[in-house]
């Protein structure tokens, strides 16, 4: 381990020299090349003049050729040394690279073990403390991990927070199904598919509604009744008391 941290940033242990060309015929070339494009560029093509133009142009062409074929030469020469210490330095950042992740994905298994081993521990307290409401497990399917989020498991948390939290929890929702049940079973389901008061109380009014428009009922619709009144003077009354409160009704 000792010799593995002895890995340090070394002086010198990369080193390159900066190539030097010297084109020494440079302005020569490059004067003669301008004076034939100068002179191409000005001239009055004629039958005469084309042969010795189109030998002059290739003579030229010679000399850039092989100019151009030095270039493409010295170029793979420099870049020969280049592409082997960059094959050099890309195996070496692969291999610190492998190894890297190989320790990243280590640590994560490591924090996934520590992880569910708290989550076994909290489920343990659980457990004891869900035991004296029996309703919360009966009504709401796998209670716990609905209360259970992933702060519980970071290790910044710690179990006192935890318990309190859960504590808090189990008994807010203890009451609150209560008051569910005291409303009807209906609710007390409807609450432990939603979580929360609130939404079992407007998912059974959303379920009632449902029902009402399937069997054709609006809210301004009421179910009949059948009554038979015996008597004149009885339905007399009757028929005074459904005008006066105006009362839909049909006489059969």
């Amino acid at each position: 381990m000792t010799e593995l941290l002895e890995i340090v940033e070394k002086q010198n242990d990369v080193t390159y020299e900066i190539p030097q060309v010297n084109f020494l015929a440079y302005e020569e070339y490059k004067q003669k090349a301008q004076m034939i494009a100068d002179y191409i560029r000005q001239m009055d093509v004629d039958p005469e003049n084309l042969k010795d133009t189109k030998q002059l142009l290739a003579n030229a062409r010679k000399v850039t050729e092989r100019l151009n074929r030095i270039r493409i030469d010295m170029k793979k020469e420099i870049l020969q040394n280049y592409t082997l210490f960059e094959s050099q330095v890309n195996e070496i950042v692969g291999i610190v690279g492998d190894a890297d992740r190989e320790l990243r994905a280590k640590v994560k298994a490591l924090e996934e073990a520590e992880r569910e081993e708290k989550e076994q521990e909290i489920f343990n307290i659980w457990q004891k403390r869900v035991a004296p409401y029996p309703i919360i497990e009966a009504t709401m399917t796998d209670a716990f991990h609905r209360w259970l989020s992933p702060k519980h498991l970071n290790k910044t948390t710690t179990m006192k927070a935890v318990e309190k939290d859960m504590t808090e929890w189990i008994e807010k929702t203890y009451n609150e199904m209560q008051t569910a049940l005291g409303m009807g079973r209906e609710y007390l389901i409807a609450y432990g598919q939603k979580g929360d008061l609130a939404g079992a109380i407007e998912a059974v009014n959303t379920n009632r509604e449902a029902e009402k428009r399937l069997n054709g009922l609006d809210d301004d619709e009421e179910t009949k009744e059948t009554f038979i009144v015996y008597g004149r003077k009885d339905i007399d009354l009757t028929k005074m008391l459904l005008n006066e409160h105006n009362i839909n009704y049909i006489l059969l």
